[in-house]
């Protein structure tokens, strides 16, 4: 798996995917991790992942032989665990970043800076959301 090509893009425009839309799965992925790819795409979300990828491949595992531990570099070389942890926290910060700008945007202009408190306190009112 890799990076899709325009990440470092999306990063600095604050337009980064999903963290699984984050990554590209090349056809020799899916030897590995095809209980989790469909039409090219992972159908599970990368902390699944992880975890399966953990367990099935015992890349925690202190005492492997040497077929074990020669598939555990291989899939650790193909598949970063912990660079991606990384790539995970990112996306899920702007996706939260987003979504909070557009509520706060949306106060903004529903209020104004002379608004009595009891004003202010009606737009948090039950029923109230963004665009509504």
């Amino acid at each position: 798996m890799k990076l899709i090509p325009n990440f470092a893009e999306l990063l600095h425009d604050i337009k980064l995917p999903a963290a699984e839309k984050c990554f590209l799965i090349e056809k020799s992925d899916e030897t590995f991790i095809k209980k989790w790819v469909k039409d090219g795409e992972l159908t599970c979300e990368l902390e699944t992942l992880f975890e399966w990828l953990n367990n099935e491949y015992k890349l925690k595992k202190s005492n492997m032989n040497d077929e074990e531990r020669q598939l555990a570099e291989e899939v650790k070389k193909r598949f970063p665990i912990d660079k991606w942890r990384v790539i995970k926290i990112f996306s899920d910060h702007q996706r939260k970043y987003r979504y909070y700008k557009k509520a706060i945007e949306d106060v903004k202009r529903r209020t104004t800076p002379r608004m009595s408190e009891q004003a202010i306190m009606t737009i948090f009112s039950p029923g109230w959301g963004i665009n509504t």
